[in-house]
């Protein structure tokens, strides 16, 4: 399997689970962010390790500009962006994660639609003779 297509797969694996358990467990997402919030810049810090492994491996194995799949690109690239933003300017990060306080459990939700919207349009790209 071409390392291209290998991270449509794990993207697609990736962002159906992900989407589905923010959208059916925000307060578990909910109390994650009032964890790392908690942790003050280091929490931040953590977040920010996550996305950019996140982000740069899609970035490092997805050069699509063009078609379905720039989505996957643009998507990659964002994460290495938050990553860099919560690396090095930890206290603005943590400003970014109350956007996931608990009494924002429908944020959560939001975000776990447009992951899986986001996976069904990696899904059809990859059907026989996708787009």
């Amino acid at each position: 399997m071409p390392s291209q297509h290998a991270i449509e797969v794990f993207a697609l694996i990736n962002f159906t689970l992900l989407g589905l358990s923010l959208l059916f467990q925000p307060r578990a997402w909910a109390q994650l962010i009032s964890w790392l919030q908690r942790e003050g810049e280091a929490g931040a810090i953590v977040s920010g390790i996550c996305s950019l492994g996140y982000g740069s491996l899609i970035v490092a194995f997805h050069r699509v500009w063009h078609g379905l799949l720039i989505v996957l690109t643009i998507a990659g690239w964002l994460q290495v962006i938050k990553g860099l933003i919560f690396l090095l300017a930890p206290g603005f990060g943590l400003q970014l994660l109350a956007l996931g306080a608990p009494e924002r459990s429908g944020l959560l939700r939001l975000g776990g639609l447009l992951m899986l919207i986001l996976a069904a349009l990696i899904a059809v790209a990859l059907l026989p003779g996708g787009i």
